[in-house]
């Protein structure tokens, strides 16, 4: 108690709740990669919360949040934790890959028929042979 004094009376006791909240969840997310299931209280004792109804609280919040993906039998008081949902698969995301690469092919073939007229283009073809335009006069004649 002594220590949480301290603080209070350094106007930090703020911050050492923030630090305390990201250290329990930080735990329980240290759980989800070792345990597939754990009782409430084993989640309170191992994490350092006072009890499973913290616990419950704390996975709620990170559930909703999708710092974790779990879900909590109410009845029996166990949390299921599981492995993070497939972001990529279904067949929106198929469509909006084929949408995205029918443009970048579209574009790709903007770009060919843009360079195919560049090089036949008489201007640049002049100019990349390196022939200069012999009807201008050469100043350095001019300069006395």
């Amino acid at each position: 108690m002594y220590i949480l004094q301290a603080f209070s009376r350094d106007h930090n006791l703020g911050l050492v709740k923030q630090v305390m909240t990201v250290m329990y969840k930080k735990n329980i997310q240290r759980l989800t990669k070792t345990f597939l299931t754990l009782s409430l209280s084993d989640v309170a004792s191992r994490v350092g919360l006072p009890g499973p109804a913290d616990a419950e609280r704390y996975i709620l919040h990170m559930i909703e949040d999708e710092q974790i993906y779990a879900t909590i039998n109410q009845k029996d008081g166990m949390v299921v934790f599981r492995d993070e949902p497939e972001k990529y698969g279904g067949p929106e995301v198929l469509k909006n890959l084929e949408t995205q690469l029918a443009l970048c092919m579209e574009l790709d073939r903007q770009v060919l028929a843009m360079d195919e007229e560049i090089q036949v283009n008489p201007q640049y073809v002049k100019k990349a042979s390196g022939m200069q335009d012999e009807e201008q006069p050469n100043k350095s004649t001019y300069a006395m």
